[in-house]
């Protein structure tokens, strides 16, 4: 055996003599020498498992597991065995022990010292599986060969065994919260919450952190970056920022140089903050691509200028497209669609039909007869009074749609299919015994009566009908010259109007990224009257648009993302980005979250948290799409999710009312806001508008900053409304009382991101400029930008919000008690906990002056030129819309046929009319005795000879 002599003379660490062969321990190998002096050898340096020796009658096995492979050696003796496998397994214990060093350093590295992961999870699963399996095979040679601290950290590790990521990431956390527990107490002004070193903490490849209003999402995304700096997890230049506009990229920059200056992080570089849209010009410059901005970025009053000139050329180019064009704005809706009075009655209320002669009329179809008549020189009066007055239907005098002027000729347009039939919230048959009564009153003052019918509109023949009818009692059509119809246009203000619409229709084509086909198809789906032809001129308007992008040779905001995009995905640009966060994601467009998209698949296999709140998403007329936020998990699969659900910015009043409203909406994530100040009564309180005074809003918005003056004179306060008109005058009242210091006034979009001491909202009321409102105005613009969830009001609802929790104290909503609007309505339900401080919100007020004749209208009192009267809320939408005063009482009196009763059950004070003209009846005195006569008897041009007996 001088083969096997020679071969142990060299790094021999041990030897083991059996009946027919030697073992040897050489370096990290076993080497095995028969007796004809054949050598073999086995490796030890993958070996998971010790060695095992099992004696037997014909001699020992020995068994080693190499990876994979079990290699056995039988026929052993017994002599020596034991010392030889002890040194053996000493030798295996090293390379285990290397092993165990590199799974400590991988678990550590996926699991401790980093978020485990969703795209780790398998390599975390299968470390985790392999050390289990290894160790419960071995557990007693394991804990007899190997140190106690390394056992410790096995079993540790076994622990998770099978895995669940909710478990390593509990631990993770869990460890991490202690580890960094003085960083988080030391970043910000204030030691984070929980809830907000979660969000620091928690880096899966998708995070989101939904942050309500005040809960510092600010804090989180400056404390993330930081962190990720100090524990050497990114370098600055591998972090990205993406914020909304550029005050908040702005903002970002400031408080991160400070808190890291203030928790003692040297940052030899900074992490890139930036816009959107900086960040897609610092990307398309890079790559050489041209990036010079149009004008219109920069001056929207040029862009709307571009787009009237536009209109201008577009209307004036052509007759057709002219009378196209008016019969499109605003949208037909055809009145048979309606199911019910109170839809319809709202429709009419929050839209309006204005003629080219300016006045308002009360449906689409008497807006085309109107307009009609003007564009062929035939002057007109519209609803005027008849040439005598009468009452056909109770509580109101008959006015007939149209009178020509000069003329006995009158027309009526009656809502009728061609079998009679009517809306079906109208009784038909009392519908048209109303027509026949009309037909007989003209009959007999002798006036010409001329009848169109909706079935006349749905069939196309409205116009063509009109104008033979018009002939036919002598009335001569001259057709008024093209540009003087635009000149009417123009001075009516519709041009400005249809070029406000056209703008942002324009903007949503753009940030949407519509073709011709998806504009028809949105205003398709969207129910929208003629899709075609207003698909045709819109796709018309930005074909114009981008070749005039092209001769200024620039681009404008929306090519600067999506070019951006396309350098990403044609691999012109390579990101480097290990980490991407994204400020306010809740308004974030289809085309920003494309960007986003392409960042990440060609980039470093980046972590991307986003932040944002559900609840303030308002910014959908921009291209705000809330569905990415709300339905996130859809669009990027499995993600990490950390609410941020404690505020130091208002209180339980304030965060248990604004909460209670937002979340109606099933569609928006559940928050239940914990405040760090709590008060005992609600700090929510609803004042009344001064009913009956036009400028009571703002006489109470005075009282209440005095008052808030009375109590702290140092507070912050600030007027929000829906409207700018609304804070000019109100601004105007306080600075005419030298109240302005210290008073903000902001909309309530510009109020998001904004706090006061106390919060006065202003502009709850019905109608058109109300807050909620239905306004149909910007229906094409809707149907164009990103879908809407179905729930009412959803975005109303939500700006609401935003402007109810900007009070760090006390909130005071001013509202019309006489015509509240849908948002005041619903806070009075008991299960809102609000302080109604005027008793006019209290049901029986209210019931004083709620109209008969409509379902959500109120009477308000006005001042006309002879008498004060009561007017309804709802407008041309309730077809009386006036009541008388009570004598009495001055409460709203509701005529009936024969008597004009006080609405206010504690009065009920009646005023007897007259059943034919509704003026009062006097008591007379005749030669048979006393009756009743009405006062309109000795009317010289109109007498009224109506008597009834007493």
């Amino acid at each position: 055996m001088s083969s096997a002599n020679n071969c142990l003379q060299f790094n021999l660490i041990g030897k083991y003599f059996s009946r027919r062969k030697a073992l040897a321990l050489i370096d990290d190998s076993l080497v095995i020498i028969a007796q004809n002096e054949q050598v073999s050898s086995c490796s030890f340096k993958d070996c998971k498992q010790f060695a095992v020796y099992v004696p037997g009658l014909l001699g020992g096995v020995l068994t080693i597991s190499v990876g994979s492979k079990i290699e056995q050696y039988r026929f052993l003796s017994k002599h020596h065995a034991e010392v030889f496998v002890a040194l053996l397994n000493g030798k295996i214990a090293d390379f285990i022990c290397g092993y165990l060093s590199q799974v400590f350093q991988d678990f550590n590295s996926f699991v401790v010292n980093r978020y485990p992961r969703d795209s780790w999870l398998d390599q975390i699963t299968a470390l985790c599986a392999q050390l289990a399996r290894n160790y419960s095979q071995q557990q007693a040679l394991w804990d007899a060969h190997l140190a106690p601290d390394f056992i410790s950290q096995v079993k540790e590790i076994v622990c998770f065994h099978p895995v669940h990521p909710e478990a390593i990431r509990e631990y993770h956390e869990s460890h991490q919260l202690k580890k960094r527990s003085s960083f988080f107490d030391r970043v910000e002004s204030n030691p984070l919450t929980h809830e907000q070193r979660l969000g620091v903490l928690r880096s899966n490849d998708k995070n989101m952190v939904l942050a309500a209003a005040g809960t510092g999402k600010t804090s989180v995304m400056v404390a993330k970056a930081l962190d990720l700096i100090d524990r050497g997890l990114a370098k600055p230049s591998e972090i990205l920022v993406l914020a909304y506009n550029k005050t908040a990229a702005e903002e970002l920059k400031q408080r991160l140089e400070e808190k890291a200056k203030k928790g003692g992080i040297e940052l030899q570089s900074s992490p890139h903050i930036s816009t959107f849209h900086a960040l897609g010009r610092k990307l398309l410059r890079e790559c050489g691509v041209p990036t010079y901005m149009s004008v219109f970025t920069e001056d929207n009053i040029k862009l709307k200028q571009w787009v009237t000139d536009w209109l201008t050329r577009y209307l004036l180019s052509d007759n057709t497209r002219m009378l196209s064009f008016i019969s499109l704005f605003p949208e037909p809706v055809n009145p048979f669609d309606f199911k019910s009075n109170d839809n319809y009655e709202r429709y009419i209320r929050d839209n309006e039909f204005r003629t080219l002669n300016g006045e308002k009329v009360k449906g689409y179809q008497e807006l085309q007869i109107a307009n009609f008549l003007v564009m062929n020189g035939i002057n007109y009066r519209y609803e005027p009074p008849y040439v005598s007055k009468r009452r056909i239907e109770i509580g109101f005098d008959y006015r007939p749609d149209f009178h020509i002027c000069d003329t006995h000729v009158y027309i009526e347009h009656f809502g009728i299919d061609r079998e009679g039939k009517t809306r079906p919230d109208i009784d038909y048959l009392a519908y048209n015994e109303s027509m026949k009564n009309k037909r007989l009153l003209h009959a007999e003052c002798e006036t010409r009566l001329i009848e169109t019918f909706h079935y006349e509109w749905l069939e196309g023949t409205l116009e063509s009908g009109l104008e033979r009818k018009l002939m036919d009692e002598g009335i001569a059509l001259t057709p008024i010259d093209l540009k003087e119809i635009f000149k009417k246009l123009e001075d009516e203000g519709l041009v400005a109007t249809w070029s406000d619409l056209l703008v942002k229709a324009l903007q949503a084509i753009r940030v949407e990224r519509l073709s011709d086909e998806a504009i028809h198809d949105r205003l398709k789906q969207s129910g929208i009257a003629q899709p075609k032809k207003i698909a045709d001129i819109l796709g018309a308007l930005h074909r114009g648009y981008t070749e005039e992008l092209k001769s200024q040779n620039a681009i404008d905001f929306d090519d600067m993302i999506i070019r951006a995009t396309d350098v990403v995905n044609e691999a012109k640009y390579t990101p480097e980005w290990t980490y991407i966060l994204v400020d306010e994601f809740q308004d974030i467009s289809a085309a920003r979250m494309e960007f986003i998209e392409a960042l990440i698949d060609k980039g470093p296999c980046p972590t991307l948290t986003v932040v944002g709140d559900d609840w303030q998403s308002i910014y959908r007329f921009s291209g705000g799409k809330l569905e990415l936020t709300t339905r996130f998990g859809k669009k990027v699969g499995s993600y990490t999710e950390t609410k941020l659900q404690k505020t130091f910015r208002y209180n339980n009043s304030i965060a248990n009312t604004a909460g209670q409203f937002i979340m109606e909406n099933p569609e928006q994530y559940k928050k239940y806001i914990e405040t760090h100040t709590q008060v005992d009564s609600s700090q929510v309180y609803l004042l009344d508008d001064k009913v009956g005074n036009k400028d009571g809003v703002y006489e109470r918005v005075e009282e209440v900053v005095l008052k808030i003056r009375e109590n702290d004179s140092a507070g912050s306060i600030a007027v929000i409304a829906r409207y700018n008109y609304l804070l000019n005058d109100a601004r105007a009242v306080l600075k005419a009382s030298k109240l302005l210091d210290g008073v903000h006034f902001w909309s309530f979009h510009k109020s998001k991101g904004l706090e006061a001491d106390y919060c006065i909202l202003i502009g709850f009321f019905q109608g058109r400029n109300g807050f909620p409102n239905e306004n149909r105005d910007e229906a094409i613009v809707e149907a164009l930008l990103p879908i809407l969830d179905s729930f009412k009001h959803s975005e109303e609802r939500r700006l609401f919000y935003v402007g109810i929790t900007r009070a760090k104290k006390k909130s005071y909503i001013i509202a019309d008690p006489t015509a509240p609007s849908e948002f005041i309505t619903e806070l009075l339900a008991p299960k809102y906990d609000i302080n109604i401080f005027s008793k006019a919100f209290q049901d029986q007020y209210r019931k004083i002056f709620k109209c008969p004749y409509c379902v959500d209208g109120y009477l308000r009192l006005l001042k006309g030129q002879y008498s004060d009267f009561y007017s309804c809320s709802t407008g041309l939408g309730c077809k009386v819309g006036k009541a008388r005063v009570c004598i009495k009482c001055g409460a709203p009196s509701v005529d009936g046929r024969s008597a004009s009763v006080c609405n206010n059950t504690a009065c009920l004070n009646s005023l007897r009319i007259c059943e034919q003209c509704g003026r009062p009846m006097k008591q007379r005195e005749g030669r048979f005795g006393k009756f009743w006569g009405c006062s309109g008897y000795g009317i010289k041009d109109d007498q009224c000879k109506h008597t009834v007996n007493s």
